[in-house]
């Protein structure tokens, strides 16, 4: 097989690919969180901060938009995680079948289970 010759056992694939749970989506959750805080502050000044209400939203804006930022850090966490699981199970049943398959010799099918392997403990590392 074409590249097997120098003794690659496919490893060097998984090692490449970073696992990270957060990224660039959390700071796009904080610009979302600032841009909450600044309109109920925005919004606050419209009502007046002389009222009831406009001093509740004036010290309320703080607290939601520290709220929005965790819960859309928190979601885009999930839907990261939820990626990163569903390229581990394809991964882990396209490497089942390549085993399963009739054509594989016991060598490769020995380089596999490595990799099988490596992928299993990836996902009981990472809790997927």
């Amino acid at each position: 097989m074409p590249g097997h010759a120098s003794g690659n056992t496919g490893t060097a694939v998984l090692a490449s690919q970073p696992r990270r749970v957060f990224n660039a989506d959390q700071m796009n959750a904080s610009f979302g969180g600032a841009g909450t805080g600044i309109s109920l502050a925005a919004f606050a000044d419209n009502l007046g901060t002389e009222s009831i209400w406009g001093k509740l939203f004036l010290y309320l804006a703080p607290i939601v938009a520290i709220a929005f930022t965790v819960v859309m850090s928190w979601a885009f966490a999930k839907l990261e995680q939820r990626e990163i699981r569903n390229q581990n199970s394809k991964a882990i049943a396209t490497v089942e079948a390549e085993i399963n398959s009739p054509d594989c010799s016991l060598v490769r099918k020995q380089e596999l289970q490595v990799i099988l392997q490596a992928l299993r403990d990836e996902r009981i590392a990472y809790r997927l």
